[in-house]
């Protein structure tokens, strides 16, 4: 008994998670016409950060429960310590993201978000790097994925 109340309560917590309760049938079709404006940031237009770092995606379209690649180029002498994505506009917890240095400078990740019941999920990608002189710094990065 105690394991079914546990799994209806799980049940529960995430549609509730992801639940967007502000939703309003008109904002729903705004929503869908903006769908098609959304672009991540990809290889031709990547993200800048103090004109040093730059971020990009492995595509601008990028679906919930797919892979995604994510790429980092950071100035000499700057380390990864830590990147997390977490969701934006729904608790969806954190999902830790690992890079591998690809060559000198460049990092690569691979990682996957899950579905929510909104069209358009809004992610947040945290990456923590220290730099030579063993300071830290979070830099944040937009991530938009659909249904």
């Amino acid at each position: 008994m105690l394991k079914l109340w546990f799994c209806v309560l799980a049940v529960l917590s995430f549609v509730s998670a992801c639940s967007d309760p502000t939703a309003i049938i008109h904002e729903s079709s705004e929503k869908s016409e903006s769908l098609s404006k959304i672009e991540n940031c990809i290889r031709q237009s990547p993200c800048l950060h103090s004109n040093e770092v730059r971020l990009w995606y492995s595509s601008n379209v990028i679906k919930g429960e797919e892979e995604i690649g994510v790429t980092l180029e950071l100035p000499q002498g700057n380390t990864i310590d830590s990147a997390f994505l977490a969701g934006e506009d729904m608790n969806m917890g954190y999902i830790p993201v690992f890079f591998e240095q690809q060559e000198h400078g460049v990092f690569h990740a691979t990682t996957m978000v899950g579905l929510c019941t909104t069209r358009l999920m809004q992610w947040k990608l945290t990456i923590k790097i220290v730099n030579s002189k063993k300071q830290e710094q979070s830099l944040a990065f937009p991530l938009y994925v659909i249904l």
